[in-house]
């Protein structure tokens, strides 16, 4: 239904030259022919929530939908949010010897994509609930997730009663991207996380992993970029092992605990290890660093940028009163400007502000106090006023002090309607945020007027330019003055750069860019960390990127999507007048001699 509302729409438009959808630029009509990216009118529905209980089922959960299929023939698995009421307390099993998950089948109890791929299926979550794949399946997978530039796996235990199975936890199709893994504990199966790609596109982090009793592998990976930070694994005869050419690995940062020869299998493909410790294996040792081929940058000289510390991302505990906005006046209806009541809910003495299911426009900027310390948007829409459009002004203004209670911020999903010259959140102070689970389509997402804050970025897309393609319009996704920023799973597009580093200190753990802007450009001082991700080119670009005056540490690799697409520098270094860059041709090929377009891989640059 949702989809023929979309379509019925479409066909209204006229018939001649280009129209866009009123409420999608990704949806248009051209010269008769309808293009329908996205469905704008999917049904919402922030979680699907499983209360506290044991369910037994015997084949595999999975949202499938014939009719949801966008232009490009991509099931349109979006915005599938599954919840319990915490580990150990929601637990979803598989019957034991249950008909077809014998061996070989790698078939999953949950599923999110049944099909080999999508481009659209953007924000789907699991979160907080145990997976138990019983016993005599062993050919069971707990979860095979998939999303697109947002979304998440977090908190989630995944284990086999007889420690029989494929895997844990599986990534395994076609151009998925945006995936945060993360308070993870997987026992049992022959792998516990198996991390793979059909396209040999995109990337994945993963953090705070524990793997335990893998009768082949604690992590498995192949065509793809991953991430991995503070690993643990436990009683395996090979902690991580790498299959595959074209794949990279970056691990640091963890404990690798096993009985095999090696604690990690470099079978094929490129990696960088820092600061592991492995334990029991036949060639455990401390690796301070391990680079593969090999490192690139100001080494001959001794020099380069030393490794930048990490912080753990604070976590918020509920302190006080709640109240949401539609109880001071808000109506969400995409017409009337609830700016004025949403700011009476800030200014409530809450703690902790809610966003019920609406589309709220908002037409005036909004100051979010120090008393308050979270905000939650539920996943629902905004709409940008007129006046607001226009304005270079916000839609939210950080306020506090240093000594307050860090701001968590969660779970925005906003479309084109929210777009215009302003900014999503202006930081005008030195107090501690944390962004969460937030996807905005056509507008810069963060900026700072105070230096000396800290910003948390976990699981966080935002796109600058309204249609794809767009170019000559400036607009640069998020800018960092003076901060110390720790971003995991970062995904700017279309930026023009697509981040601004000026003086502050980022690292940036797994991310996805898309268009041919600087990906990153560093001023003043700053210093810029970039652990795995993917820089996703759609078309020609120039340089990835640029440190005037500053320093880099970039570990990560290219892939493109069309013939001729990859950046042609990759690291480019202004410093007291003196320019010197990386050239794309210069490093170790990523795809073979047989590639269309030369996408390789910065193992290590400093």
């Amino acid at each position: 239904t949702a989809m023929l509302q979309t379509m019925a729409e479409m066909e209204k438009l006229p018939t001649e030259g280009e129209h866009y959808h009123p409420y999608s630029f990704e949806n248009r009509r051209s010269n008769g022919e309808i293009f329908c990216v996205t469905c704008a009118h999917l049904p919402y529905v922030p979680v699907l929530y499983f209360p506290e209980g044991t369910y037994l089922v015997s084949d595999t959960l999975c949202y499938r939908h014939k009719d949801l299929i966008n232009t490009y023939g991509s099931p349109m698995s979006q915005q599938i949010r599954i919840r319990g009421a915490g580990v150990g307390r929601s637990i979803i099993r598989l019957a034991d010897r249950t008909s077809g998950f014998g061996k070989g089948t790698r078939k999953p109890v949950i599923s999110y994509m049944p099909g080999e791929g999508s481009n659209v299926a953007t924000s789907n979550y699991c979160e907080d609930l145990t997976i138990n794949c019983g016993t005599g399946n062993p050919g069971a997978v707990g979860l095979d997730f998939f999303t697109n530039n947002s979304g998440a796996v977090r908190n989630i235990r995944v284990l086999s009663d007889d420690g029989l199975g494929h895997a844990g936890i599986q990534l395994g199709h076609g151009n998925y991207s945006g995936v945060l893994i993360k308070h993870v504990e997987v026992k049992g199966f022959d792998h516990g996380l198996h991390v793979d790609s059909t396209t040999a596109t995109m990337f994945a982090h993963a953090e705070d992993i524990s793997t335990i009793g893998q009768r082949v592998s604690g992590i498995t990976m192949g065509a793809i970029s991953l991430s991995l930070r503070n690993i643990k694994t436990h009683d395996v005869p090979v902690a991580v092992t790498c299959t595959h050419p074209v794949g990279f690995l970056v691990l640091i940062d963890s404990v690798l605990q096993g009985t095999g020869p090696v604690a990690i299998d470099r079978k094929a493909g490129f990696l960088y290890v820092s600061h592991v410790e492995t334990k029991g294996f036949a060639d455990s040792r401390n690796i301070d660093e391990w680079v593969h081929p090999r490192t690139f940058g100001e080494t001959a000289e001794g020099k380069g940028m030393s490794r930048l510390p990490v912080e753990e991302t604070p976590i918020w505990k509920s302190t006080g009163k709640t109240t949401g906005i539609r109880t001071h006046g808000a109506i969400g209806n995409e017409t009337n400007d609830d700016s004025p009541a949403i700011q009476r809910a800030l200014d409530s003495g809450a703690t902790e502000i809610r966003f019920e299911p609406g589309r709220y426009l908002m037409n005036s900027p909004v100051t979010i106090p120090s008393h308050v310390e979270h905000i939650d948007f539920s996943f629902c829409d905004l709409v940008a006023g007129i006046d607001l459009k226009k304005s270079k002004r916000e839609g939210f203004v950080i306020t506090g002090e240093k000594s307050d209670r860090p701001l968590f911020v969660e779970r925005l999903l906003t479309w084109e309607r929210w777009s215009g010259e302003h900014c999503t959140f202006t930081h005008a102070s030195q107090r501690t945020v944390c962004f969460k689970d937030i996807q905005t389509q056509s507008l810069q997402i963060y900026r700072n007027t105070v230096s000396g804050g800290k910003v948390f970025i976990d699981n966080v897309a935002v796109t600058t330019g309204i249609r794809p393609g767009t170019e000559v319009y400036g607009r640069c996704c998020a800018t960092f003055k003076g901060q110390q920023v720790w971003a995991r799973q970062f995904n700017p597009e279309r930026g023009q750069p697509m981040v601004i580093n000026d003086g502050s200190d980022l690292v940036i753990m797994g991310y996805k860019s898309e268009g041919r802007g600087v990906i990153v450009h560093t001023i003043n001082g700053g210093r810029t960390e970039v652990l795995g991700g993917i820089m996703n080119v759609g078309r020609n670009g120039k340089t990835a990127f640029v440190a005037e005056d500053s320093q880099l540490r970039i570990s990560t690799a290219s892939q493109n999507r069309h013939p001729g697409g990859f950046y042609r520098t990759a690291v480019k270094s202004i410093n007291q007048g003196k320019t010197t860059t990386l050239e794309g041709v210069d490093l170790p090929l990523r795809s073979g001699a047989k590639a269309k377009t030369p996408q390789f891989v910065i193992p290590l640059y400093k």
